[in-house]
């Protein structure tokens, strides 16, 4: 495996087996990397974390449960409006494990700030 870096940045643009010509300004490693960047002085792999990355991420997230739980609470709410029909607790209680797995795939994701939320109207 060849990881093919930036070399000022050390930044990993890819990785390849095959042998290929280089393009200025780009060098070979010859280690399977276990990080986005190499450290030119200690010789390793390491990890830089782009926060606008993380955030873009955990929005995708974010739309796909609220999708899901607006699906699911959708013709509760028109029947909470229109017939007075309480929500069903086993729906309250699907609800809150859907946010509630939202939030743990955000947290895994590195980010336990969760005020880019307050910035997006689709929320």
């Amino acid at each position: 495996m060849k990881a093919i870096i930036d070399e000022t940045t050390g930044e990993l643009l890819f990785t390849t087996n095959l042998d290929i010509d280089l393009t200025e300004g780009t060098i070979i490693i010859e280690t399977i990397p276990t990080g986005n960047h190499w450290n030119f002085e200690t010789q390793e792999w390491y990890n830089v974390i782009d926060n606008d990355e993380l955030i873009q991420q955990a929005l995708e997230i974010d739309y796909y449960y609220t999708g899901l739980i607006s699906e699911l609470l959708r013709k509760h709410i028109e029947k909470l409006s229109l017939d007075n029909i309480p929500i069903p607790q086993e729906v309250i209680d699907e609800r809150e494990r859907l946010r509630s797995e939202c939030n743990n795939k955000i947290i895994a994701l590195g980010l336990n700030n969760f005020s880019y939320r307050r910035q997006n109207i689709k929320l």
